[in-house]
């Protein structure tokens, strides 16, 4: 078997590109081009050439677009963009760009050598990439492929990890800023993105227009991948992580890294950048900036500063165009910013003028469910339902809440405001009712533990607790009220959203959805 045939962009090693540049080697290939390390005859000087393949520029419109971001770029003034320092079209119709030339190494790279980056570290880095990213934003540039491969790490003074973000090439002009020359003038063909699928924003996968907050969905994705060694999700094409973005609900730290679990305000902070909705981010780079300094000082209050290995490696497929979405696969918007939070207080949320139709149909609900509650309290001495029955002994166990009904078995340690059945009321089980076993006596340990933590206002432990009590029993009502609650209490406000279906529509559950400000 022979050796295999050189890649285009390996034979043009050596050439002089339009008369002024060497190409003395290429260091990489990829969807869009190749990039090599050059020399600039004129100047003497090193400096790295971006190429782009002939099938992406072989457009005259398409050279105009190109031509008019570069010009752009050439404007974004930040020590941590990689610098543009010219751009030309050969009369092949060659397209180039010259960057200044970086000697580092990649977040990719960094990943694959020495594993997850320690918490400190990442929001070091994350800051200066989102410094490169206001100033592009300043100019109408969204990069639309933020990701490890695209953040060169170098030593600069004493700083080891001074971040450069790379490929400003490839940004797109915002949308409306030439809307109308926008159709003549557009690069990506129709239903055609751009970008790596593993870090696409959901409307970036969508095909819809970005905006800043697009850049910084997927920076938080590449942070969670610098935390976690892992992608978001598990995905085996590009329109399976597509639509895990535009539809999964985004995983916390600790669903891919364990020892995470000591850093919840991280946590939190990214689940607000994984907002579905753009209008749930953070509305700028320098907003996320704010946040992120907020919450470092509490990055030293932890005792474990090195991850450990991760369970999936992360591995990501290179920047290519891909078809979009349907513009209806993303999912209806299930709450408000998960914002990290300057206080614990569950205070009830108001929601939006638009919603208030809504609003006014699930209070119409909440009533039904309590003249439901009501008739259930009213009619003990009527034959029993077999449900509510098999409720009852499910839930049987000392200092357990009666269970004839989901809005009873759901309320609060300290609620006055449901009817209660005393337990010693319920009727006996009518003949041949088959009784589920006996509950696992753990069940009733972790659940008065989440009570405790409840009505302490320790709502991590609370939520620890009531998961544990999930893991055993998936639909004890008691542990999912207390689990939504805890989440709401910590601003994860699509968790709770999300697992808010699983208790129905009672008053209880309708209350939830108040404070956490869903769309049920």
């Amino acid at each position: 078997m022979g050796e295999p045939e050189p890649s285009f962009a390996a034979g043009l090693v050596g050439i002089v590109l339009d008369d002024r540049y060497r190409l003395d080697a290429l260091l990489g290939e990829g969807g869009m081009g190749a990039v090599y390390r050059a020399h600039h005859l004129a100047m003497d000087r090193r400096v790295a050439i971006k190429l782009l393949k002939p099938h992406l520029t072989s457009d005259d419109a398409a050279l105009q677009r190109f031509a008019r971001e570069a010009r752009s770029t050439l404007k974004v003034d930040s020590p941590h963009a990689v610098k543009l320092l010219d751009f030309g079209i050969t009369p092949l119709k060659d397209y180039y760009m010259v960057l200044e030339y970086l000697d580092g190494r990649t977040v990719q790279r960094e990943l694959d050598v020495d594993g997850p980056f320690a918490p400190s570290r990442v929001l070091h880095i994350a800051k200066q990439a989102l410094h490169a990213l206001g100033a592009a934003h300043a100019q109408g540039l969204i990069h639309r492929d933020i990701k490890p491969d695209n953040i060169l790490l170098m030593k600069v003074g004493d700083d080891p990890d001074f971040a450069k973000l790379l490929d400003f090439g490839v940004a797109k002009v915002m949308e409306g800023s030439a809307r109308s020359t926008r159709s003549a003038l557009s690069l990506t063909q129709a239903g055609m993105v751009f970008g790596t699928p593993e870090f696409m924003s959901p409307e970036q996968a969508c095909g819809k227009e970005l905006d800043p907050r697009s850049d910084l969905y997927s920076l938080a994705a590449t942070m969670f991948a610098m935390l976690t060694g892992c992608g978001m999700y598990n995905g085996k094409s590009a329109i399976e992580w597509l639509t895990h973005h535009a539809r999964t609900p985004a995983p916390h730290l600790t669903d891919a890294l364990a020892s995470l679990d000591a850093y919840p305000e991280l946590d939190r902070l990214l689940q607000h950048c994984f907002a579905k909705y753009r209008d749930d981010r953070p509305g700028s780079a320098a907003e996320l900036v704010r946040m992120i300094e907020a919450i470092e000082p509490t990055l030293g209050q932890h005792g474990r500063e090195k991850p450990t290995t991760p369970n999936r490696p992360m591995h990501a497929a290179p920047s290519a165009y891909f078809a979009a979405l349907p513009e209806d696969t993303l999912i209806p918007a299930a709450g408000p910013a998960v914002a990290v939070p300057a206080t614990t207080s569950s205070e009830s949320a108001v929601p939006p003028r638009g919603r208030r139709g809504l609003w006014l149909a699930l209070g119409a609900l909440a009533v039904v469910g309590m003249i439901v509650a009501t008739v259930v309290v009213a009619s003990r001495d009527r034959p029993p339902r077999r449900d509510l029955i098999a409720a009852a002994a499910h839930d049987a166990r000392p200092g357990a809440a009666p269970a004839d009904a989901a809005a009873i078995a759901i309320a609060p340690p300290d609620a006055t405001s449901v009817a209660v059945v005393p337990p010693d009321a319920a009727p006996a089980p009518p003949p041949h009712t088959h009784l589920p076993r006996p509950p696992d006596p753990r069940i009733a340990e972790h659940l008065a533990a989440a009570d405790e933590a409840y009505r302490a206002g320790n709502y991590l432990k609370q939520l620890t607790e009531a998961q544990t009590v999930l893991d055993l029993d998936r639909t004890n009502p008691r542990a999912l009220f207390l689990k939504v609650d805890g989440e709401i209490k910590g601003k994860d406000f699509e968790r709770a959203c999300k697992d808010l279906r699983a208790l129905g529509r009672t008053p209880v559950a309708h209350d939830l959805a108040q404070r956490a400000n869903c769309v049920q």
